[in-house]
C-alpha cells in the first residue's frame, strides 16, 4: 500500500488559504495542545490516541477530501504518522505541513488559541526532597531456572529521594515480609515457594529482616528525551546481612504532585549470599539448578 504522502511548505499552505481552495487542516497533536496554539481555522484528532482515525471521521472529514496535516516540528514523528494512517485508511490526497507548527510560527504566520506555549516534561524533577509513597511504588521481581520463571513484588517501609542541580541522592527501606508471588494460581504452592525464598535457602529473612539500598553517587545523562534513561544511579545494597555495589540506569520523571523513578536490571544475587541453586558453588544440581540472575523492576514515587 503506497504511504507516500505530499509535503506543502508554509508558504504555499498561507497561499492555499488566500486562494480559498477546499481543503481540510488537520492537527494532529493532543487536544491541549491545540488548544493552547493551532493553525487558523485547523481541526484536531490527536495521533497519539488509538481513536486517531474514529476521531477524524467524528470532526467530519473523508476519505475523498484534501487533508492537510501537521504537528510540532520538522524533527518530530507526528505529522508523517499521522499522514501515514490516513492513506492506509484509503485517504488518497495526503499533504504534511513540512517543519509543522514551529516553521509555521518561524514565516510569522497567523496563530489561533491561548497563546501560550506548552510545557514538555522537563527531563529532570524539580530540586527538593521527596517522601516516598509507599502505596504507589512497588518493586517487582523475577527469578528463573532451565524450566521457567517466578514472578511477585515487594513493598518499601519507608524511603525519601534529595534531588539536587541533577544529583540524585535517597535511602529505602525495604520490606522483606512484603514478599509476594504472582505467577502461581495455586496458594498451597505459592506459599510453599515464599517459605522457600525467605529461609536460608536465599533471603535468610529470619536472621536478616532489614533490606536497604542507599544511592551514595548519581549521573545525569545530558541532552535525554522525556521517556528516556536519564541518569545512572549508583549506592549500596544491604541485603541478607551483606552490603554490595549496586548500579543501574534509571529514568526520572516529573508527575503530578510529585516525581516518579523507573528502572528494570539483573543482579546477580550470589554476590549477597543467596547461593542456593547456583552451579557457581554446587554440582549435581539437577532440577535444583536456579539462575544467579534476578531481574528487578521498580517504580519509586515520590511526593514533596
Amino acid at each position: 500500500m503506497d504511504t507516500n504522502y505530499t509535503r506543502i511548505s508554509p508558504q504555499e499552505l498561507s497561499a492555499w488559504m488566500d486562494e480559498g481552495r477546499n481543503f481540510h487542516l488537520l492537527d494532529v497533536l493532543p487536544a491541549g495542545v491545540f488548544e493552547q496554539r493551532h493553525l487558523p481555522g485547523a481541526k484536531n484528532a490527536c495521533v497519539y490516541e488509538v481513536t486517531f482515525l474514529e476521531q477524524v471521521q467524528t470532526i467530519g472529514i473523508s476519505p475523498e477530501d484534501v487533508v492537510v496535516v501537521y504537528g510540532e516540528a520538522e524533527e518530530t514523528r507526528d505529522a508523517d504518522s499521522g499522514a501515514k494512517k490516513l492513506l492506509r485508511q484509503g485517504f488518497r490526497r495526503v499533504y504534511a505541513l513540512h517543519g509543522g507548527f514551529q516553521a509555521w510560527k518561524t514565516a510569522n504566520s497567523p496563530v489561533e488559541g491561548y497563546g501560550t506555549e506548552p510545557q514538555d516534561h522537563h527531563p529532570l524533577p524539580a530540586d527538593g526532597t521527596y517522601k516516598v509513597d509507599l502505596a504507589e511504588s512497588i518493586i517487582e521481581w523475577t527469578g528463573r531456572n532451565a524450566n521457567g520463571k517466578h514472578t511477585g513484588t515487594l513493598r518499601l517501609n519507608e524511603g525519601i529521594m534529595r534531588l539536587d542541580k541533577g544529583r540524585v541522592g535517597g535511602d529505602f527501606a525495604i520490606d522483606i515480609s512484603s514478599l509476594t508471588n504472582t505467577d502461581l494460581e495455586d496458594s498451597s504452592l505459592a506459599e510453599m515457594l515464599l517459605k522457600h525464598l525467605l529461609s536460608d535457602d536465599f533471603l535468610f529473612a529470619g536472621r536478616h529482616p532489614e533490606t536497604r539500598f542507599t544511592i551514595e553517587q548519581s549521573e545525569a545523562l545530558p541532552g535525554t528525551t522525556p521517556g528516556a534513561i536519564n541518569c545512572h544511579l549508583r549506592g549500596e545494597l544491604l541485603l541478607r546481612g551483606r552490603i554490595e555495589t549496586l548500579a543501574f540506569p534509571a529514568t526520572l520523571s516529573t508527575i503530578e504532585d510529585g516525581m516518579a523513578a523507573e528502572a528494570h536490571f539483573d543482579l546477580d544475587r550470589t554476590r549477597w549470599g543467596l547461593l542456593y541453586g547456583s552451579g557457581k558453588f554446587f554440582k549435581h544440581l539437577g532440577m535444583h539448578l536456579v539462575h544467579d540472575a534476578i531481574s528487578i523492576q521498580l517504580r519509586i514515587v515520590g511526593r514533596k
